[in-house]
């Protein structure tokens, strides 16, 4: 493309986003201009009220910048293809904890059972015509705890081991196809005799999950919880 056709093609872009802005209600008006302030606003504002298409061939020619695009959640085909990429990812955390004559050394591994299938049902299919099951597969922790370097705790957790410590608020599917998203240190845990995980629980690309806690003493014993106490 020259630059003969690229600026008629940000001239004609243009005067489609004018006469879109003309008809939208809740536009931003030509007196919020006046304002120093809202010139990011008014980007924002009126670059959401297109479709990815529209907004793709602005960037692409440089009529708005990506800076200043609004902050869009990822669509759920979008979520979809983002954890297949996930699939052969290794997630781990090493860490000791030092609290008088007491040394903890917690390590975990999130990994995917790629040899596992979870299928999900239609209902959870973006496509609302033409609806189908996702096969997908699980994610599990590893969790390895050596106090005063003797191992403690040593196992694997799914999400199903979660189960008995929750209610399942969406229909008994979390429990059913529920899968460990993420896990992360409880960092504001003040007692560092034990080890507090948050782990979240979710069923894969969708919103629908839950966090659970993981609460681990220095014998190695341990509990589920939906919420800790200090």
């Amino acid at each position: 493309m020259n630059s003969h056709q690229k600026n008629s093609l940000v001239i004609m872009l243009a005067f489609v986003l004018l006469a879109a802005c003309k008809g939208k209600p809740g536009s931003v008006t030509a007196d919020s201009l006046s304002k120093k302030n809202d010139s990011a606003k008014l980007k924002k504002a009126t670059v959401s009220n297109y479709s990815k298409k529209t907004v793709d061939s602005l960037v692409r020619v440089g009529a708005i910048s990506p800076d200043s695009l609004p902050d869009v959640p990822p669509s759920q085909s979008e979520e979809r293809e983002a954890l297949k990429l996930a699939y052969d990812r290794v997630e781990t955390i090493d860490t000791v904890l030092i609290c008088q004559k007491d040394t903890l050394h917690f390590h975990s591994k999130r990994y995917c059972l790629k040899d596992v299938k979870l299928v999900e049902p239609k209902l959870y299919d973006p496509d609302e015509q033409h609806p189908k099951e996702f096969v997908t597969h699980p994610f599990v922790a590893d969790i390895w705890l050596a106090h005063n370097k003797d191992t403690v705790l040593k196992r694997q957790f799914k999400a199903a081991d979660f189960n008995p410590a929750y209610r399942d608020n969406f229909g008994g599917n979390l429990k059913k196809y529920g899968s460990i998203i993420d896990l992360y240190l409880e960092h504001q845990n003040r007692d560092k005799k034990r080890v507090v995980v948050s782990f979240s629980i979710a069923i894969p690309a969708t919103d629908l999950g839950i966090n659970m806690y993981l609460i681990i003493d220095k014998k190695g014993g341990y509990k589920m919880a939906s919420a800790v106490i200090n």
